[in-house]
């Protein structure tokens, strides 16, 4: 039986590019809905984590702008624990964010693919479109949501081999500052406990991770009292319940607060942020002097454009991408719910049933960072001045215990600038942990300062030498 030109076409064409040259070409995005033309390739998926127990994880890969077979992989984890990577791609690292009515996309000028090709991966279960049938497998933890990420990355390799043997870079955002840690350590364990694995690990990035839960919960009302939105007093009220927990002497079991001193914490937050709710105040957390974007699903549907610029930040960004990702034909572009969810799209937890541990938030990270640093791996953490959710001055100091600890010397010390403009402080330990400072930044310096982001991934990070 003959074949036809095209067919023979084709089946070349999908072992060259699906198989030599890596590609899975069967989770290829033709087009997302409203997308301007680009020269770079998207695809998005899921990996099946454990096929019996029906667990999978959704994935979208940006292929770099330019020349993206000789650039670094890098994975991107968003915290939560429960928020969407994928989704948090539209909001400031990856190609495309909204249009101000949510209906199509624009350039990011931001884009990390402008130096990477960058791998979004929802996890852990129950975050963005990641599911399983097995009811447990929602009852997650650290030890759960890095397993995963490790059977998820051997098959995603088998999807993209040549990407195998790639300078790969890990980072993330908030509770990524413990996926990202705990995937890097296991990674380099895998390298040196396996002759037929080796990733190519080359550096950890973390933006406003959470590392020492306690002593990160403490650092928000120092914050509150130096910058006077609580008085001294109440400030050192809290601080009596610490039990002298500090740099030196940080313990993991989990605290449970007295229900006085649960109201004194409360208390203080309604006062920084003259609110009289504590879930207003709890939201006001992630950004100290910008308000939340107060647009809703209802004025998009019925086609208003949705913005709040404050301080030259759209804080209603967030808002249009899941009205996006809600939209059945963005779903259908991207192959994602494939379990149909009834609800709208939301990046942060609601309505998935994910229960994570809260024994976990309590671990340390510096432990593991360490022997990543003992493993000439480079880590760079960056923080917003203006997050009080994982305040700067709590993971300074965590930053300088980690140095003290690998006997790391601070090496530089001093102001850094982009653009003309003042970037924020710069700390150095050795050659391989960085600490930066950015003015003018929330919880998440990719969406409220993208541009500063950039310029620290790719300068101290992708590029040091520069």
């Amino acid at each position: 039986m003959s074949m036809g030109v095209g067919a023979f076409f084709n089946i070349i064409y999908t072992f060259i590019f699906g198989g030599i040259i890596g590609y899975h070409l069967s989770d290829q995005i033709g087009t997302l809905p409203g997308q301007p033309n680009v020269n770079f390739r998207q695809f998005s998926g899921y990996i099946d984590v454990d096929p019996n127990a029906g667990r999978s994880l959704f994935y979208y890969f940006v292929e770099a702008e330019n020349d993206p077979l000789s650039l670094p992989l890098t994975i991107w984890l968003t915290g939560g624990p429960g928020c969407s990577s994928v989704g948090d791609s539209f909001v400031g690292i990856g190609p495309f964010t909204t249009t101000n009515n949510a209906r199509g996309l624009k350039r990011n000028p931001y884009a990390w693919t402008k130096v990477s090709n960058m791998l979004f991966i929802d996890s852990p279960i129950g975050s963005g479109w990641s599911y399983s049938n097995t009811n447990s497998d929602y009852q997650a933890g650290d030890v759960s949501t890095n397993d995963d990420l490790v059977v998820f990355i051997l098959k995603w390799f088998q999807k993209y081999p040549i990407f195998k043997f790639r300078d790969l870079y890990l980072g993330g955002t908030s509770y990524a500052g413990h996926f990202v840690p705990n995937l890097a350590y296991t990674l380099l364990q895998c390298n040196t406990e396996s002759k037929s694995l080796r990733f190519n690990v080359k550096g950890v990035v973390l933006g406003d991770p959470l590392l020492r839960y306690k002593l990160d919960i403490l650092a928000e009302y120092e914050l509150y009292a130096s910058k006077g939105m609580i008085p001294k007093k109440l400030y050192k009220q809290i601080l009596k319940h610490f039990n002298g927990n500090d740099e030196d002497n940080y313990y993991d079991n989990p605290t449970q607060w007295s229900e006085a001193f649960q109201q004194a914490m409360n208390k203080a937050e309604m006062i920084a942020f003259n609110v009289s709710s504590v879930v207003e105040a709890k939201q006001r957390q992630f950004d100290l002097f910008r308000t939340p974007c107060d647009g809703k699903f209802e004025d998009l549907y019925s086609g208003k454009e949705v913005t709040k610029i404050i301080n030259e930040v759209d804080m209603c960004i967030p808002l249009r991408a899941d009205f996006y990702f809600t939209l059945p034909e963005v779903q259908k572009a991207f192959h994602g719910n494939r379990t149909n969810l009834s609800y709208q799209y939301t990046g942060c937890f609601e309505k998935s049933g994910l229960n994570y541990s809260l024994a976990d938030k309590h671990i340390d990270m510096l432990p593991i960072l360490k022997q990543i640093l003992e493993q000439s791996v480079p880590i760079t953490i960056f923080s917003g001045e203006d997050d009080g959710a994982v305040p700067m001055i709590g993971t300074l100091r965590h930053v300088k215990k980690l140095a003290n600890d690998v006997n790391f010397n601070l090496t530089k010390n001093e102001a850094w600038n982009h653009e003309n403009k003042e970037g924020g402080w710069l700390y150095k330990f050795g050659d391989s942990l960085t600490f930066m400072s950015v003015k003018g930044a929330n919880h998440h310096v990719p969406f409220s300062k993208p541009s500063q982001a950039l310029y620290i991934f790719t300068n101290h990070v992708i590029d040091p030498s520069n």
